[in-house]
């Protein structure tokens, strides 16, 4: 049960309600964008959600409904991608680049024409984002019990569970890790490239790696490759997801290699054969486990 101030009660129970729904969202580089479905700014003065909640923001949401049976209560959330992204935070480049995924989410009703009363509706974390055929983003508030629907423990097969690179792989990426420029670009996930790296590795040793652009309009974001055609001083890159903005000529990036997760290649590319975190060769598999009793 909620409790509702008695102010904000009335006020909703009145012929004329001064009610107005607000977002408040936290995107994972710790930006605040804060929108209202009012067809004005809300301010909020003070307290834990102080702030100018503006109706540029161009959100909305669906109903939600609670149940007692502990699932997961989802509320759809859909809005406009603007331009003007000096008035708020929210933009196309930025939704591309993952910085609103598992974003927190604080949903509130509040009265504005006395700020001070207000109660929060919901509490959750956006889920996947989607873009509709005219440009709106849509996505879900996923609530609180959604965290445990999620599996958390290790899971157990043939290959390798670590990431190249990572504190249980041990693999230092230094010595696996080139530098390029962009020479031709055919869209935001394909670009042809110039490396500077010798002697250069085989073509398809950097597929599943990890590129960063260091310049650009997309410095600072990260990708995986998705397939490579290296083997020499130029390369054809295909990457899994689209970066945010076109890559332009003359960008420069770093190219870390991919490990497909193989007992072979972590014991013959790597050596790191006692950091192999796969079954079959250190321990059992299943079927030894299912064995039965033998005389």
């Amino acid at each position: 049960m909620k409790s509702i101030p008695a102010g904000l009660l009335a006020n909703a129970q009145a012929e004329v309600a001064t009610l107005a729904l607000c977002w408040r969202i936290t995107r994972q580089d710790a930006v605040l964008i804060l929108g209202t479905e009012s067809d004005e700014d809300v301010v909020v003065p003070s307290g834990a959600l102080a702030g100018t909640y503006l109706a540029k923001a161009g959100i909305t949401g669906s109903s939600v409904r609670s149940t007692s049976d502990l699932a997961v209560d989802n509320l759809e959330v859909q809005g406009s991608v603007l331009d003007d992204i000096t008035v708020v935070d929210l933009n196309a480049a930025d939704i591309e680049a993952g910085l609103f995924d598992l974003a927190e989410v604080i949903l509130f009703a509040v009265n504005w024409a006395a700020p001070s009363e207000q109660v929060i509706l919901r509490k959750g974390n956006i889920g996947a984002v989607e873009r509709t055929a005219e440009g709106q983003y849509k996505t879900e508030l996923r609530g609180l019990f959604q965290l445990y629907q999620q599996q958390i423990l290790r899971t157990y097969g043939v290959m390798c569970d670590a990431e190249l690179g990572d504190a249980r792989c041990g693999v230092g990426l230094t010595g696996y890790t080139i530098t390029g420029t962009v020479t031709a670009v055919t869209s935001r996930r394909r670009f042809d490239t110039l490396f500077a790296a010798s002697p250069m590795p085989a073509a398809g040793e950097y597929t599943g790696g990890l590129l960063t652009f260091t310049t650009g309009p997309n410095a600072g974001y990260s990708r995986e490759v998705k397939e490579d055609a290296v083997g020499s001083t130029v390369g054809d890159l295909e990457i899994s997801e689209m970066f945010p903005v076109l890559p332009e000529i003359g960008d420069e990036f770093t190219l870390s290699a991919g490990c497909d997760k193989a007992y072979a290649t972590c014991k013959d590319r790597f050596s790191n054969l006692l950091n192999f975190r796969g079954h079959g060769h250190f321990v059992p598999g299943q079927n030894e486990l299912i064995k039965v009793g033998r005389s």
